[in-house]
């Protein structure tokens, strides 16, 4: 009965811890696309270990968007879009009315890549969605 209660726990606990860190999956069709999204990008950033986009998303629709939801983006080596590095989400927990507008960021981090053999990088695939 002991080891079964500690496998129990021992379980509980990788199942958690795998379900941290899960902001790099991308690209997924197991989500509800949120329509009506317009997105705008104010500034990229590269870095020594991380690249940076922080942008702007607009609920051009005529309901809200109600949390929790999530934007996502694929970071590419360059304007050319035919090396994917990677990508990465943001969760809001916080509704966005008709007409409103809001800010979030994306960061891609590697250990695969030197980030800052990048500084051309671009964003491309941004959407918004419900899990």
């Amino acid at each position: 009965m002991k080891i079964y209660i500690l496998y129990s726990i021992i379980s509980s606990i990788l199942l958690y811890m795998s379900g941290c860190g899960e902001s790099s999956v991308t690209g997924s069709d197991d989500v509800s696309i949120i329509k009506n999204t317009e997105f705008s990008i104010i500034e990229k950033t590269p870095g020594t270990n991380t690249l940076t986009v922080t942008g702007t998303v607009k609920n051009t629709g005529k309901s809200k968007i109600t949390p929790i939801w999530y934007i996502e983006g694929d970071f590419y080596s360059d304007n050319t879009y035919t090396f994917k590095l990677g990508g990465d989400s943001y969760q809001f927990n916080y509704s966005l009315a008709k007409g409103e507008t809001t800010q979030w960021t994306l960061n891609f981090s590697s250990s695969q890549y030197n980030e800052s053999d990048y500084p051309d990088f671009s964003v491309k695939n941004l959407r918004a969605y419900y899990k």
